[in-house]
């Protein structure tokens, strides 16, 4: 967190100078941390149904970061509103900053081998858990979160150089989108390596969530292109002449 917030930080003074940034930032990463325990906990109801107040037992672990993406924007459209800050700018730093958290975050997943997946063989980074008090699997599997935390450096790079890109250029809100298409794409795909509980139709949680992201990132990214062209000075001028 302290990572991504750093690099969002930077990222929002292209536009925002002043420290209202921080009570932003703030209610994003408290939002995602909401939205990411709904998550988990629907997704493991039969647990906690027996034991309806471990819900609130943040310090026994348990998040689903597939939710995050809710909790965050829920959050932050409040926050924005709240502190006038423009909503799609700042959108579109705080998912920059959220993406290189995720992949840093998922060092701690690889420590605890706390994600299972499906078996591995014929490949030379199969792995294994040894020590005897290991909540990871004892038989070689492919290293999921490893992927993931790949994945989502990738996924940061990309919205970075994107970013650059189009900043200063509306419409504002592209990079977010961009970011919930390729998280929810990668996710829906990786996934099928998991050993996670089916939650509708054959899919698990995360891969609803992520189709949904992905549909919506399919969605709006060509619609805020097309904006964006049509309200560029070549297209208005065109526009006028005719």
């Amino acid at each position: 967190m302290v990572a991504g917030s750093i690099v969002s930080f930077r990222a929002a003074r292209y536009l925002v100078a002043d420290e209202r940034i921080y009570p932003f930032a703030i209610a994003v990463v408290l939002g995602g941390l909401l939205g990411a325990r709904v998550a988990h906990v629907v997704d493991n109801w039969s647990i906690y149904a027996a034991r309806p107040l471990d819900v609130l037992a943040f310090w026994n672990g348990g998040i689903g970061t597939t939710g995050a993406p809710i909790g965050s924007s829920i959050a932050g459209l409040i926050a924005a509103r709240w502190l006038r800050l423009p909503l799609g700018f700042m959108f579109d730093i705080s998912v920059i900053g959220i993406a290189l958290g995720e992949a840093i975050g998922r060092i701690g997943d690889i420590i605890n081998g706390e994600h299972h997946a499906i078996a591995c063989s014929g490949l030379p980074w199969c792995v294994r858990y040894t020590h005897p008090a290991t909540l990871g699997q004892t038989e070689y599997v492919h290293p999921v979160a490893a992927y993931d935390g790949l994945i989502m450096l990738a996924i940061f790079a990309v919205l970075l150089a994107y970013w650059r890109r189009v900043r200063g250029r509306p419409p504002e809100g592209r990079v977010y989108f961009a970011y919930l298409l390729l998280f929810g794409g990668f996710r829906f795909v990786t996934s099928y390596l998991r050993l996670d509980p089916l939650f509708v139709d054959g899919l698990q949680e995360a891969q609803l969530l992520g189709l949904i992201y992905a549909v919506a990132g399919v969605v709006m990214l060509p619609v805020l292109t097309l904006r964006g062209r049509l309200d560029s000075p070549g297209a208005r001028a065109t526009t006028t002449a005719m």
